[in-house]
């Protein structure tokens, strides 16, 4: 999610326990099958073509924090949150903050107004765990949400707080340091999905995910078939299935940052999207059309079938804030109408003033 106050650049340039013993056999079963799925101090993977060859680390790793170092019990405080979280399916929702997009009035409190003004979604909040990037965002997320968990960067000493600018070292090791945690809670057996908090959920997303994909996507620039990888994909909605492959899709993804040094987890992910769907690790991936899970890069303009809209294609904390209390007042506007009119279709979204939507 991109955060600064820069001028919007164009669409084109923004893209990218269950019982104790059946929570360990999971763990067991996805640590034995995916091997060191995670680049540890003496492994590390080097993407091949679509291979990850394990090899010493030719350096020591740089210093990080324990990726799931939460305040109050670390791994077992993560682990007792999820099961707290989890839907009876083992799906957890999954968000991240830090102290700008976490403060009274910003972004968080606009996301988790969506749910509550959303049809028959506001269930759905008791299902979301919020990632807090630092200690004030904690703080924040404590005052209005039941699970809250704290995530050290990757990076020592990094500071989150603030309002990162696109692109920026800050702005990079932020989005990167998600992806650890996203996949402990795989290693876990819980399914994933994550959103970003620019995302106004209006309507339950999980309708137009299929059991028979890995990982489904949202799309910033969707080509009419949901199985084809030429479809430009919007992490900031990723679900994940808890399998083995997707364990090993996962660490592949990190590690191939060393391959793309300049570039968000999201640019990586579109990269790479081929090697991950072929053997060995051989992932289904599929994607959402934008005309249900949408964004302002193709916004879909029918609000009988929208279920959420992510600020994409736009930079700046203060635009994304603006337009999502607009499409969330659009929404209200729409809600608020009787039925008859609500099908007839005649209902969209309003442009005027609009920050990021034109």
């Amino acid at each position: 999610m991109a955060i600064s106050k820069s001028t919007q650049p164009s669409p084109v340039a923004i893209f990218l326990s269950g019982a104790a013993s059946a929570t360990a056999l999971l763990v067991f079963f996805y640590t034995a099958t995916a091997g060191p799925a995670w680049p540890t101090a003496t492994t590390e993977f080097t993407p091949q073509g679509s291979h990850a060859v394990a090899r010493p680390a030719s350096a020591p790793a740089t210093k990080a924090s324990s990726p799931t170092n939460a305040t109050g019990g670390g791994d077992d405080a993560f682990a007792r949150m999820l099961r707290r979280a989890a839907m009876e399916d083992r799906t957890v929702i999954m968000t991240s903050v830090n102290e700008a997009w976490a403060a009274e009035g910003s972004l968080l409190d606009s996301f988790l107004e969506s749910f509550r003004v959303g049809l028959n979604i506001s269930h759905l909040v008791k299902h979301i765990v919020v990632v807090a990037m630092d200690e004030g965002a904690l703080r924040r997320c404590r005052a209005v949400h039941p699970h809250c968990h704290l995530l050290l960067p990757d990076v020592h000493g990094l500071d989150l707080s603030g309002a990162k600018s696109y692109m920026t070292k800050d702005y990079l090791d932020l989005v990167w340091s998600k992806l650890r945690l996203q996949h402990r809670v795989l290693l876990l057996g819980y399914n994933l999905l994550f959103t970003d908090v620019d995302v106004a959920w209006f309507r339950d997303p999980r309708v137009h995910i299929t059991a028979a994909a890995d990982i489904t996507t949202s799309s910033d620039f969707y080509f009419g078939d949901p199985d084809d990888l030429g479809n430009y994909p919007n992490t900031g909605f990723i679900y994940f299935k808890a399998t083995a492959r997707n364990a090993r899709a996962m660490a592949y993804w990190h590690a191939a940052r060393a391959r793309f040094p300049e570039n968000h987890d999201q640019f990586v992910f579109n990269e790479i999207k081929r090697e991950l769907a072929a053997p060995p690790i051989g992932v289904r991936i599929r994607f959402v059309d934008s005309k249900h899970v949408s964004g302002f890069c193709q916004l879909g303009r029918d609000l009988n079938r929208i279920a959420t809209v992510h600020m994409t294609c736009c930079i700046g904390l203060e635009n994304k804030l603006h337009d999502l209390r607009r499409v969330v007042e659009d929404w209200r506007r729409y809600v608020s109408r009787p039925e008859w009119e609500r099908r007839a279709g005649k209902i969209g979204w309003r442009f005027e003033g609009g920050k990021c939507i034109h």
